[in-house]
């Protein structure tokens, strides 16, 4: 067994013997500090710091600041081509046939499920 995952085991052995409230607020106070934070200014490329903050992020901060940052690009005027070109961002990680099912499932959004 490797040193890291008996390290690991000892961590989650030493959690359950603790008093649960103890458990909490250590736990607590360590995800606190590890968590990703705020966005700092990029000093070098926007999307290489995005990237590097998103890798540790939590799941939450993603999908907050997602939420955010899709509003706050609604209101900007990207023109069609714009819009085409974020479109194309934000699927290009999907596989073909799930690219496929949410461009179908846009379009029965935009028609009221009348196409």
């Amino acid at each position: 067994m490797s040193e890291r995952l008996i390290k690991v085991q000892q961590l989650v052995k030493a959690v359950y013997d603790a008093d649960p409230t103890d458990a909490v607020v250590v736990m607590g106070v360590i995800l606190e500090e590890w968590r990703a934070g705020v966005p700092l200014v990029a000093l070098v490329d926007d999307d290489d710091e995005a990237a590097s903050w998103a890798a540790l992020a939590t799941f939450e901060e993603l999908r907050a600041y997602f939420i955010a940052a899709g509003r706050k690009l609604a209101e900007y005027p990207l023109g069609r081509k714009g819009a085409a070109r974020l479109a194309q961002r934000m699927l290009a990680e999907l596989e073909p046939e799930d690219r496929v099912a949410v461009l179908l499932e846009l379009n029965d959004m935009e028609t009221g499920g009348t196409s």
